[in-house]
């Protein structure tokens, strides 16, 4: 697959929506085959979705698709679609896991504020108190859980990637002890997990200090989460977040030229993560907002989302000339660019829920429909 023939036009605000759409009715499509289960991933372009009765982490982004698309439609019945599948996640709210944050800030917390869903506003606050209560004194952070992959270290264990969910939730509390908590548990993560703009992807606590899991920067996604992280707590709190968060987009664009990474840096012949360029360019339109002139990190963004569109990696792009045109018009809207582990010993490349939220998120921000710090 060439993939340094990427065209590096911009997209037109005319192609934005058209692919907003196509992203749209691909929702259609996905929950055709859901049976009231969570769609985890699909494999490649196959249309072939692993179904969940309970969604695992994943399953509030199947709630923030509908109250995103809903936020694009105005429809009522889209908003109920929501709502009801935001009723669905109440299950997880006991889960042992600091990735609670991902099912309740986008799978909640979005109905929320996009829609004024009031059992979307007190599921949402039930999370942050059951979080809240995982706060560990002696680490000073929330810690992972033994629940959803987090294992018997879990609770000695703080991870990155949650980091911008978890300021997000915790910042629609109007509990001062909320925000403190997020806080230091921020202040953690950058302690353990942040080295010259590079992010480690986890740290465990032993001999009373936190030690890294692996070398800083080198997963892709890991790196995008750490910035969208940083962004969020720079948004909530200024400096030295600010600061920190710019010189972690700066090592994403220089140790990342490529508008399509690849998963880690370590592995050249590795799989490749679009999904990492489309979550670094939320941090970079977030990062925009907060500086005196943000333009050209918003460009930068722009760049991105439109190499991840035009792309082998997004089905349905009317440009993208490398599928035949019938089966371009059997699946649009695919978006199969995001590396995840389908088992313990295999990482693939696949359509998932929390991807295609994030691209229609970014193509949103694009727009104007929904703000940078919305998501």
């Amino acid at each position: 697959m060439a993939l340094n023939n990427t065209d590096q036009q911009l997209l037109s605000n005319k192609e934005i929506q058209s692919t907003i759409d196509l992203l749209i009715h691909r929702i259609d499509y996905i929950d055709s085959i859901c049976n009231n289960g969570f769609p985890l991933y699909s494999p490649g372009k196959t249309s072939q979705w692993i179904i969940s009765p309970g969604g695992s982490w994943i399953g509030g982004f199947w709630s923030a698709l509908w109250w995103l698309r809903s936020r694009i439609t105005g429809s009522e019945a889209d908003q109920r679609k929501a709502s009801d599948i935001c009723r669905r996640l109440s299950s997880k709210l006991s889960i042992d896991s600091i990735n609670r944050s991902f099912i309740f800030w986008y799978g909640a917390s979005l109905g929320d504020l996009w829609s004024g869903d009031n059992q979307a506003h007190k599921l949402a606050a039930e999370s942050i108190t059951a979080l809240a209560a995982t706060y560990d004194p002696t680490i000073r952070c929330m810690p992972l859980g033994t629940a959803m992959g987090g294992g018997t270290e879990g609770k000695r264990c703080i991870s990155i990637d949650s980091l911008a969910a978890l300021i997000q939730l915790f910042s629609r509390s109007e509990q001062s002890q909320h925000q403190n908590i997020s806080q230091y548990h921020t202040d953690t993560a950058l302690t353990a997990c942040y080295y010259n703009g590079a992010f480690h992807t986890s740290a465990y606590f032993g001999q009373n200090k936190f030690h890294s899991t692996d070398e800083a920067g080198i997963w892709s996604r890991g790196q995008a989460w750490g910035m969208l992280g940083l962004c969020r707590a720079a948004a909530q709190w200024g400096e030295p977040y600010l600061t920190y968060a710019h010189s972690a987009c700066e090592y994403w664009k220089y140790t990342r030229p490529d508008p399509l990474p690849l998963d880690r840096l370590d592995n050249s012949s590795g799989l490749y993560d679009p999904s990492a360029s489309v979550i670094a360019s939320l941090a970079m339109f977030s990062l925009a907002d907060l500086l005196p002139d943000g333009n050209p990190w918003r460009l930068q963004a722009h760049q991105l989302i439109s190499a991840v569109i035009r792309s082998p990696f997004f089905i349905g792009f009317y440009k993208n000339d490398d599928y035949p045109n019938n089966k371009i018009r059997m699946n649009p809207g695919i978006f199969w660019g995001n590396c995840y582990k389908t088992n313990e010993d295999k990482e693939e490349l696949v359509e998932t829920v929390w991807g295609s939220f994030f691209l229609l998120a970014a193509l949103c921000i694009l727009v104007g429909i929904i703000k940078p710090n919305h998501c």
